[in-house]
């Protein structure tokens, strides 16, 4: 089975900074594994024209498919059109029709064009232009030599909707497909992941296997090459297998998330949640109230971050605080307890501790409690997490979501 091989070139000189990250060459390059094409290199490139005609000369040479994002806009350093017609030898011909819709964009909107825009109708002799139902420059397919080069606008809406719409068609037949899968796991750390999985590890081939972490999750990446319209026997037969020896810290696969299992659940048992936190300062609720038809599960949070804020909103005891610090145990729960209650909502969960760079009087950095209560449920988890502040507020956030998921999942009576 030969599935053919592909290249991506990110086009702008900002991509080269430490600012900005290419997020187009992922989804393109899982779009073309779907269609049985492996994607063997991925190019950044600055806008300077002799480096882009470069770049273009060796993909095309190496590569079936050459996929370039970005500089397709009407400025002086938006280059990838004239730089493909070099490459390609082509004169560069003004399409009417694109000058038109162009017009017509601006027109409606009580605009009239820029001349500069007028460089975006410029399309290299013989390549067929592709519709941007959201944007303003279109997008070109150029055959040479029984190669395929698709040049798309940077900005991902337009460029997902288009690869979508028209460059998928284009693509040549395989016979073959990657299929993939990623597992998600919470509540362990890489190397417990790693100990735990690696009599399933060292039987994954054919099917290819990494392991990658990321601030409160550890993930397991799978590939295999599978014939196209057919089943994927290694990645459900590693999956399995994964399950049975992770029990519930497996917790999602693919794009799910933790706040839409969370969601989910909490929608299929007609209850509820609210959020006090303190040192995440609204993250859970920010990763809650991101799920589409949260309106329907989640009350409202509160940042209880002073101690005026645990004992005003958050419903402390001063006592409590006086007894247990503010970073403890009997506090989170506490906090917990106040956020469901102030919000009538069915659950609450809460966090409190220290992000750093400073100890405080119950601990260093890292020193952490999350907590759930219910009407009759009471739950904390004791933390040490690793990292700088961002990431141990991303950490404490991952956690006290996976401590409301295990209660909610779990069947736990509220």
């Amino acid at each position: 089975m030969s599935g053919g091989s592909a290249e991506l070139v990110a086009i702008g000189s900002e991509l080269l900074g430490p600012g900005r990250t290419d997020t187009n060459g992922s989804f393109l390059t899982r779009r073309l594994g779907e269609a049985g094409i492996a994607v063997r290199f991925r190019t950044i490139v600055g806008d300077t024209p002799a480096d882009l005609e470069d770049v273009l000369r060796n993909a095309l040479r190496r590569s079936q498919v050459v996929i370039a994002t970005g500089g397709l806009g009407p400025t002086i350093d938006d280059l990838t059109r004239e730089a493909a017609a070099a490459v390609l030898d082509l004169p560069l011909d003004e399409d009417p029709s694109i000058l038109r819709d162009l017009e017509d964009r601006y027109r409606r909107r009580g605009l009239v064009m820029p001349p500069q825009n007028r460089r975006q109708a410029q399309v290299p002799r013989g390549a067929e232009v592709i519709p941007n139902p959201h944007g303003s420059a279109p997008g070109l397919a150029l055959r040479h030599d029984g190669r395929l080069l698709v040049l798309l606008p940077g900005v991902p809406l337009e460029m997902r909707t288009m690869f979508d719409a028209s460059v998928g068609p284009m693509l040549p037949a395989s016979g073959v497909r990657f299929a993939t899968r990623i597992l998600k796991i919470a509540s362990l750390t890489e190397s417990e992941v790693d100990h735990r999985l690696d009599p399933v590890a060292r039987s994954a081939a054919p099917v290819e296997w990494t392991i990658l972490a990321a601030p409160g999750q550890v993930e397991i990446h799978l590939r295999e090459r599978v014939p196209d319209g057919g089943g994927n026997p290694g990645i459900d037969r590693i999956d399995r297998e994964c399950a049975a020896m992770l029990g519930d810290h497996l917790f999602g696969r693919d794009e799910e998330t933790l706040e839409e299992i969370v969601g989910g659940r909490l929608l299929a048992r007609k209850e509820s949640v609210a959020t006090a936190e303190s040192l995440t300062g609204g993250l859970i609720a920010a990763r809650l109230s991101s799920v589409a038809g949260a309106s329907g599960w989640l009350a409202g949070g509160m940042v209880c971050y002073g101690e005026a804020a645990k004992t005003g909103l958050g419903g402390v005891a001063a006592n409590l605080i006086a007894a247990h610090g503010a970073v403890s145990a009997p506090v989170a729960e506490a906090l917990a307890a106040g956020a469901r209650a102030t919000l009538r909502a069915t659950w609450g969960v809460s966090a409190t501790g220290y992000a750093g760079p400073d100890s405080g009087p119950e601990g260093p950095p890292g020193t952490v409690f999350v907590a759930i209560a219910g009407t009759s449920v009471r739950r904390h988890a004791a933390l040490r997490l690793p990292g700088d502040r961002a990431a141990i507020r991303k950490r404490a956030a991952q956690s006290a979501l996976d401590l409301l998921r295990r209660a909610v999942l779990g069947g736990d009576p509220a």
